[in-house]
């Protein structure tokens, strides 16, 4: 092999080589910066997301938008050293109330939840939370095994990651996260 065969072989695996550290570059930024794959841990949202259930979690949206009532959130949990994944109630500035029946009532209007399914009766003791100004209340769909605001209380947005937006896994469960 001469010289000039051996120079371009190297030429032609440096660039291979600098492809691949572009490319890794770029997955290491995208997954700190923009997207964080999360997996599910635990029951509190089902049935919207199951144990396992694999989902993408948007980390740039809340840096160029507003958070709503009804958004599914990953959070870091107050209380353990895990991330959780928690649906907005209500917004800063709200007045909260539960009853004993399992409704929730927003600044007095009852909270209409379409994504708690019918058969899924969940019970609260009476109480009220004023929402302070930066904060959020969240809870987990299956109210009834949900650590939540109503355990942790409210939380600030230093506190919020991101939005689930997609679940990737399990195949069967594949599709957008309302």
């Amino acid at each position: 092999m001469n010289l000039k065969n051996k120079r371009t072989i190297f030429r032609e695996i440096l660039g291979y080589l600098v492809v691949a550290v572009i490319a890794v570059l770029f997955a290491v930024v995208l997954r700190i910066f923009v997207i964080e794959p999360y997996k599910v841990p635990s029951p509190s949202m089902s049935p919207t997301l199951l144990v396992g259930d694999r989902v993408i979690v948007n980390k740039l949206k809340y840096k160029f938008d507003s958070i709503k009532r009804g958004d599914l959130v990953a959070i870091y949990s107050p209380i353990e050293n895990k991330n959780l994944v928690k649906r907005v109630v209500a917004l800063p500035g709200e007045k909260v109330d539960l009853t004993e029946n399992g409704k929730i009532y927003i600044d007095d209007v009852l909270l209409e939840e379409d994504y708690i399914p019918e058969d899924i009766y969940p019970s609260y003791e009476d109480s009220s939370f004023i929402v302070e100004k930066g904060k959020y209340f969240v809870m987990g769909d299956n109210r009834n095994n949900s650590a939540d605001s109503r355990v942790f209380g409210t939380i600030g947005l230093d506190s919020i990651f991101g939005k689930v937006v997609f679940i990737y896994g399990p195949v069967s469960r594949i599709g957008v996260v309302n």
